[in-house]
């Protein structure tokens, strides 16, 4: 069994970090120490990709599947970083034992060696110089609400030429311990403006901006 686990190791954090970054997109979870452990854990998969490099299982297309779905699921640049460096601990670990991880790790290189600057560009525009969660980045807090039985709603645009868009959805707090770990549960369920306006004059609803300074008020 734990040499089964050894094998299938870096498939099953793969098969993880899709689930956690796609199907469980509306899971968001923040603080302090998310970080601290996030870190922990990247360190923590290294060591074990390098200690079992030899018996570790589908390395070519594990690189694979994190160079193509790396910056496009990851919902922030811990996650990124995570799935980079998978990415590379295994191209590495598989450079001289695998010709065909061989010929995908010059090809990558190749890739970001040429459009180096392109891909910062898109990496600073999709995740920013920050390590918050991009999947309410979006959001213009002047119009982001908290309302009765966990309703949230508010305006959000990519920006440039997308035009504005409104979310009326549910929102859950699992835990809040101030900065320290915060994790939620958010839908966005895309609504007309006249929907999102006509529920905020008939729910009882207050601006979440005004609940963040209240609490960094107090302390």
């Amino acid at each position: 069994m734990k040499n089964n686990i050894i094998k299938y190791y870096a498939l099953i954090t793969q098969t993880l970090f899709i689930f956690y970054n796609l199907v469980f997109r509306n899971l968001i979870i923040e603080g302090l120490l998310s970080r601290i452990l996030m870190c922990l854990l990247i360190a923590f998969n290294i060591v074990i990709l390098v200690k079992n490099r030899k018996s570790i299982k589908y390395k070519s297309l594990i690189i694979v599947v994190y160079f193509f779905l790396g910056m496009l699921v990851a919902k922030n640049s811990l996650q990124f970083l995570f799935s980079m460096s998978n990415m590379i601990t295994l191209m590495i670990t598989g450079f001289i034992e695998s010709t065909l991880i061989k010929i995908i790790s010059i090809i990558i290189a190749i890739i970001f060696i040429t459009f180096f600057i392109p891909l910062c560009f898109a990496y600073l525009l999709i995740f920013g110089p920050g390590v918050e969660d991009i999947t309410k980045s979006d959001i213009y807090e002047s119009s982001h609400y908290y309302c009765d039985n966990n309703y949230e709603i508010y305006s959000f645009s990519k920006g440039g030429m997308d035009s504005f868009h409104y979310s009326i959805g549910k929102h859950y707090e699992i835990v809040n311990i101030n900065n320290i770990l915060h994790i939620s549960y958010s839908e966005r369920k895309e609504k007309s403006r006249e929907e999102y306006h006509s529920h905020l004059k008939n729910h009882n609803c207050r601006l979440v901006e005004d609940d963040k300074n209240k609490h960094l008020y107090k302390h």
